[in-house]
């Protein structure tokens, strides 16, 4: 499948659907971008949930290729036109084709449908303006001012981290997701929940900052920070990751 943004060929990658049936997903390293199908964001297992997050950090380039002006569905050609949705009571934002072939999210915009991300706060913006003058997008990859804002200037996403805490109420929400269905659903989210309770997430969470801990990593993208710390959870975990 080609990418709806840069026209080259994705990356296919499969995971488990519910049920314990699997789906084909397409990644775009470079454009940071998942294509999904219809109806499959809503369609992956918790476990699939944790093994895509860890193939964003694994797929991640330093630098990103900016999307294009103009997206198009990689079933029918169409242009796609951004739309929003809410999971539980997350809003977020995502490419939709016109003929319902699919949408094409960023992977930050995937990580923040799943609520692994949440927008900083008055205090946190005010801490961040003592620090640094300039941060990454977490979605488009430009740079924001943070002394003239606390959103990105170009696709107006704010400045958002994943921290161990934000993880943890993700984490906990997929437990009860899977709860209903048979027990091996939740074992590799048990293990993860199991890891941030007894090592933490981040040895610096004991702290009253997590976005001090974050710009201890990277001072440039406080989203991939967070997501770089996740995944050396999941490497712990080799049937998830």
């Amino acid at each position: 499948m080609k990418c709806p943004s840069c026209r080259n060929q994705m990356t296919e990658r499969s995971f488990e659907r519910l049920y314990g049936r699997s789906l084909t997903l397409d990644l775009c390293h470079p454009c940071q971008g998942i294509w999904f199908d219809r109806q499959e964001l809503l369609q992956l297992a918790p476990s699939a949930t944790i093994a895509l997050v860890a193939a964003i950090h694994d797929t991640a380039p330093g630098a990103r290729q900016p999307l294009a002006a103009r997206l198009k569905c990689p079933r029918c050609g169409r242009g796609l036109s951004e739309a929003t949705d809410l999971q539980r009571n997350t809003r977020f934002t995502f490419f939709n084709c016109p003929s319902d072939h699919g949408r094409f999210l960023t992977f930050y915009q995937f990580l923040r449908a799943k609520n692994f991300v949440r927008s900083l706060d008055a205090r946190e913006v005010a801490e961040l303006r003592t620090r640094l003058r300039q941060v990454n997008c977490s979605n488009c990859g430009a740079p924001v001012d943070v002394e003239r804002g606390a959103a990105c200037s170009f696709c107006r996403t704010p400045l958002a981290i994943l921290d161990p805490h934000q993880v943890r109420r993700a984490l906990e929400q997929l437990a009860a997701d899977a709860t209903p269905r048979p027990p091996d659903a939740t074992l590799p989210v048990t293990l993860m929940l199991e890891r941030l309770r007894a090592e933490r997430a981040f040895a610096e969470a004991a702290g009253d900052s997590p976005l001090e801990a974050l710009l201890s990593r990277d001072a440039n993208d406080l989203v991939g920070a967070g997501l770089r710390a996740v995944a050396e959870l999941l490497r712990w975990q080799p049937d998830v990751a």
